[in-house]
């Protein structure tokens, strides 16, 4: 592996408190294949197997679901560091619910699933804090996903987008965030219709609640939370 690719993959949160030369070991244990994909190239279809955990290095991918008529809800945004497959990897099936896809270059890491319980692994002086971290990752899913409900279960379109960029700042650590998707894919994250999310945020800027930049919103409800109006 490039040693440009090494290090990218040392920053993943797979490998946090592992010591430069357990890394290495860890890496020539788990043996990661290196894959490029182009913008717009599916990394993987709903339905398919997937036996490989992957890590994004490079470039940001979106995975959604995909529904009988066609349409899609993007489910979450894949950007340097993010692991995915990690849950799938370790199910019965090994079926995958979601497509992958990219929303530009991207180069990736996978590591197939059988090396990480392989004795020459467990072997690795790193492997326990290794696998500490992936239940971590697995944990930080369910907590997205926990967030993700939060958001669709609040009544009005307000509120949802509230919500979301609560979320956003680190449940208001932050008065400044930055919109990971276009308007059309936050339309469909929030579930609501494109027209309507304009709107609506053009409203919240009128009321002093958002100071919008493209992507880059000021939370002002953050300093001023009483005057929130759902």
């Amino acid at each position: 592996m490039e040693t440009s690719h090494r290090t990218a993959l040392q920053k993943a949160g797979l490998f946090d408190g592992i010591k430069n030369e357990e890394y290495n070991a860890l890496i020539d244990c788990l043996s990661p294949q290196i894959k490029q994909f182009s913008k717009n190239e599916t990394i993987f279809f709903t339905g398919d197997s997937v036996q490989h955990l992957g890590v994004i290095l490079y470039g940001t991918a979106y995975a959604y679901l995909e529904h009988v008529d066609g349409n899609q809800t993007i489910m979450a945004t894949l950007t340097p560091g993010r692991v995915f497959g990690e849950i799938l990897v370790s199910t019965r099936t090994q079926q995958s619910p979601v497509t992958v896809q990219t929303a530009s270059d991207i180069t990736a890491a996978f590591i197939e699933y059988k090396k990480i319980y392989s004795a020459r692994t467990a072997a690795c002086s790193a492997y326990r804090m290794f696998l500490k971290n992936m239940l971590s990752a697995i944990g930080d899913k369910y907590f997205y996903l926990f967030d993700r409900i939060n958001i669709l279960r609040e009544k009005s379109l307000r509120s949802r987008i509230t919500v979301y960029l609560y979320s956003l700042s680190d449940n208001g650590k932050k008065t400044a965030v930055t919109i990971p998707f276009t308007k059309t894919m936050l339309a469909d994250y929030l579930l609501v219709n494109r027209s309507a999310l304009s709107k609506e945020l053009s409203k919240m800027e009128r009321d002093g609640l958002v100071e919008i930049n493209g992507r880059n919103i000021e939370l002002k409800f953050i300093k001023r939370k009483s005057d929130i109006t759902y």
